[in-house]
């Protein structure tokens, strides 16, 4: 995302569309829920009936908003990277795309993309105002909806294509509402909100593999057998097909470095050749494999024919993951990445290390409450590295003073600042122009580290949030 331009100006929302879209932001805010305030006692009527029930009574000629062929994605590391590159993929073959991701890194508008752009001021506010002065909409969480709204404005548009990414297990989510699927996809599964989804991995992929409620094409990463094993069993019961990458894909990485990197992939449809990316890490090359095994088996199921070589090539190509081992700067060489779970900072760290840093690093780090810290942690720091932590700015942030503790026992050297934006200073400063600032943690935390620097103006600058 770039830095939006002031209201008035060219390019810029008007100040009327802006006003809008900030009273509609912050009408939205006020319906809270699991995903605003984290309070566990929210997820325990979790259902979506009364979803159903809205996307029913609102069929034009009896067609549902949400009624067009779709990719949904679950999972707990890198559903959001697939879901990108998967809607990249299609609207390169020509589609009119509608793309659902969450979180948002700097505006709610971000999880609503209409052909690879997030919607509009105005747009978002129109349809933010239909749905909140429904009385059927009482009640409804924050993520129940901005999900519903997506659905809306795709319609609106007159999409044909809808990829929707989970926003927290995939059961019981808003978003397995939707009327049918064309394809489904379940990414690399971690331990993540255990006191929702479950203590075992078993648990968590039971839930994650909700979201196969069909006889369709369920597309399944590499990852570990436990869950797969789960998957394999639902797809089973569900009359699924099952396409799993690591035996039916072969992935060879030609080239790496701070600009991206090229890979090679052969599927069962054809080998794709120099796929060039800008996304970094061999976990991003599993999810290009990933999206393009969904967008192979969802385009054939929709169309009956192969998806076009040059869609692939192209959409990989262009497929943009803000956030996500993201360079932002190269003086010094500056890092981001919203990393939540274990296996996200292994992942991170397998892809630092394949990258040419200098080796003179600091880190920033803030986490938001309810993460196992040291877990976390241990994958990425060690002896006498130099650390900076600081409060994302969330409610929801941990205190400081746990983080500098697991940092203190693994040997680093920690540091407290009061925000991400005073720790980057002291960062930068701290690196020299040859050396390396990483910022990593909560999604809240990289959103203000590129906005320090990126000067964006995010829906916190709008008084948002």
């Amino acid at each position: 995302m770039t830095a939006v331009p002031p209201a008035g100006l060219p390019g810029g929302p008007s100040a009327g569309d802006l006003a809008a879209y900030v009273d509609a932001a912050k009408r939205l805010l006020a319906h809270g829920g699991y995903e605003r305030t984290g309070n566990i006692a929210a997820t325990r009527d979790w259902g979506f009936a009364h979803i159903t029930a809205y996307l029913e009574a609102h069929a034009s000629e009896g067609r549902r908003p949400d009624a067009r062929p779709s990719i949904h994605v679950a999972g707990t590391k890198g559903k959001g990277s697939v879901a990108t590159l998967a809607e990249a993929i299609l609207h390169a073959a020509g589609a009119h795309t509608l793309l659902m991701t969450s979180p948002d890194l700097h505006s709610a508008r971000e999880r609503i993309a209409i052909d690879g752009a997030p919607i509009d001021y105005a747009r978002f506010a129109a349809v933010a105002t239909q749905l909140l002065d429904d009385p059927s909409a009482e009640g409804w969480s924050y993520f129940e909806l901005l999900t519903v709204m997506g659905w809306l404005a795709g319609a609106e548009a007159n999409c044909d294509w809808n990829v929707v990414e989970v926003g927290l297990g995939g059961r019981l989510d808003t978003t397995n509402a939707m009327a049918s699927k064309t394809a489904a996809v379940i990414t690399p599964i971690d331990l993540e909100h255990m006191e929702i989804l479950g203590d075992t991995i078993a648990k968590i992929a039971a839930e994650k593999a909700g979201i196969i409620t069909g006889p369709v094409p369920v597309v399944a990463a590499p990852m570990r057998e436990s869950a797969l094993d789960v998957i394999r069993a639902r797809c089973a019961e569900m009359g699924a097909t099952l396409h799993e990458v690591a035996t039916e894909c072969a992935l060879r990485v030609q080239s790496r470095g701070l600009e991206g990197q090229t890979l090679h992939l052969r599927t069962p449809l054809r080998t794709y050749r120099a796929l060039r990316t800008p996304l970094l890490g061999q976990h991003q090359a599993e999810n290009i494999a990933t999206a393009v095994r969904a967008t192979e088996e969802a385009w054939r199921a929709q169309t009956g024919e192969d998806l076009p070589e040059a869609a692939v090539t192209q959409g990989i190509e262009h497929a943009r993951m803000p956030g996500r081992a993201e360079v932002i700067r190269q003086r010094p060489v500056t890092i981001v990445d919203g990393l939540h779970t274990p296996l996200a900072a292994k992942r991170f760290r397998e892809a630092l290390d394949a990258l040419p840093i200098p080796k003179r690093r600091v880190w920033v780090i803030g986490i938001l409450g309810g993460r196992a810290i040291a877990p976390i942690l241990e994958p990425l720091i060690g002896e006498g590295d130099d650390v900076i932590v600081a409060p994302p700015p969330s409610e929801r942030a941990v205190d400081v003073s746990e983080i500098v503790r697991a940092a203190r026992d693994l040997g680093a050297l920690p540091q407290r600042a009061t925000s991400i934006a005073a720790a980057l200073d002291r960062a930068t400063e701290q690196a020299g122009d040859r050396g390396a600032v990483i910022v990593c943690g909560s999604l809240y935390a990289v959103a203000a580290a590129r906005e320090h620097l990126l000067a964006i103006t995010s829906d916190h600058a709008l008084g948002i949030r």
